[in-house]
């Protein structure tokens, strides 16, 4: 009898395995709905395992983050989401996250009660805090809430980590840790000053590279955050490297060309740019439901920066056209559009057009930096050179 449940044990903990990196392979797609359904599968497999809860609440916080725009690339590269304006999650979403949450918490610390080294209960039980990190600084923007969760995750993991050396999942969030505190924006930067805290680029990279080297549950989460890392240093040839990888492991994200793409708006090559967002809407029927969450006037928005950095005036100005003529254009989007076309006209010697274009960017007030922007270029005519 007990080689029978020994026996189907490990079936059941392999029928879990196969169900977990089933979702997570449709998570990565951005077919939210399919991973949703392999974690709830999960959960009925395995009732007592955090896993179940966690990966349903990382899928709700993936969905929210690209609906808002968090999966656009430039939005990691350059913390651009601390400064956007606050704008409340539907309570149905914030209640289930949170839910998920608290149940992934109250399963490990279960597990945990009973058997306080045990390695999956402390990765989840760290992994809890992460996503929650993660929510609040995107989400609801309260940022010293994220650093506390931040550092409770990095807590449990570093403590795994002294338990089994080897378990390099464990080395993901200390790494994103380390690396953000290190690379807070100005605006954020008294948050060290007063309560004194300070994080390391270097062991922040490291870390995140043990995690791509030899982790199983986090490898492909830890190449994108290292891509951004890529990108933050200016390494842009190894954060394209990356980025292949990922496209090739994971076809049907539209975010991920997306991200290509602006990758080479950093390394001014205006052409290549051009061409990964232009693939993105040709592939647009072959990436599935994932395009739903891309915003299609981004795409647009992308291009005509595209043509414009080019001196494509022309071309800039339709493509701009195209993103505004896109229904349900958010304004963080259209803000974006009239400053770049603001620009184009400008470059096309339309002064009246261009300022007209600058002050609906700024009635918008969308984010800071556009804001600013906008402003500048009223004061002083844009110039192409």
């Amino acid at each position: 009898m007990n080689a029978l449940v020994l026996l189907l044990a490990t079936l059941g903990a392999a029928a879990a395995a196969e169900l977990e990196e089933t979702g997570r392979s449709h998570l990565y797609n951005m077919e939210i709905g399919a991973a949703r359904a392999a974690f709830s599968a999960l959960d009925r497999e395995a009732p007592l395992s955090p896993a179940g809860p966690y990966y349903q609440a990382t899928a709700l916080w993936m969905e929210e983050f690209s609906r808002r725009g968090g999966m656009a690339g430039a939005t990691f590269r350059t913390g651009q989401y601390w400064s956007w304006k606050k704008i409340p999650p539907a309570p149905e979403l914030d209640r289930e996250f949170k839910q998920s949450v608290e149940n992934t918490i109250a399963r490990a610390e279960a597990i945990l009660q009973k058997e306080p080294r045990d390695l999956d209960a402390l990765f989840f039980r760290g992994s809890a805090e992460g996503l929650l990190s993660a929510y609040l600084a995107s989400v609801e923007h309260r940022y010293y809430g994220a650093y506390q969760a931040g550092r409770r995750a990095k807590e449990y993991h570093e403590r795994l980590l002294q338990l089994d050396p080897g378990y390099d999942d464990a080395c993901l969030l200390p790494g994103i840790f380390e690396y953000t505190l290190a690379t807070l924006p100005r605006s954020l930067r008294f948050l060290g000053l007063i309560v004194g805290i300070k994080g390391s680029k270097e062991k922040g990279l490291s870390l995140v590279e043990r995690a791509v080297e030899s982790g199983e549950r986090t490898r492909w989460v830890a190449r994108l955050t290292l891509s951004v890392m890529h990108q933050r240093e200016k390494r842009y040839l190894s954060a394209l490297t990356v980025l292949q990888e990922l496209e090739r492991a994971f076809p049907r994200n539209p975010f991920l060309p997306m991200e290509r793409g602006s990758v080479h708006l950093l390394r001014k090559d205006w052409t290549s740019a051009r061409r990964a967002f232009e693939e993105v809407l040709l592939k647009r029927s072959a990436m599935g439901p994932g395009f739903d969450l891309l915003e299609p006037s981004l795409v647009f928005l992308r291009l005509g920066e595209s043509r414009l950095f080019a001196k494509d005036y022309a071309g800039s100005a339709r493509e701009l056209e195209r993103a505004l003529e896109t229904p349900g254009a958010p304004d963080w989007v259209r803000a974006q559009v009239f400053l770049r076309r603001g620009m184009t006209n400008d470059a096309r010697r339309m002064r009246p057009a261009a300022e007209s274009d600058y002050r609906r960017a700024v009635r918008i007030d969308a984010d800071p930096q556009t804001t600013r922007l906008a402003k500048e270029y009223l004061e002083r005519e844009y110039t192409d050179h």
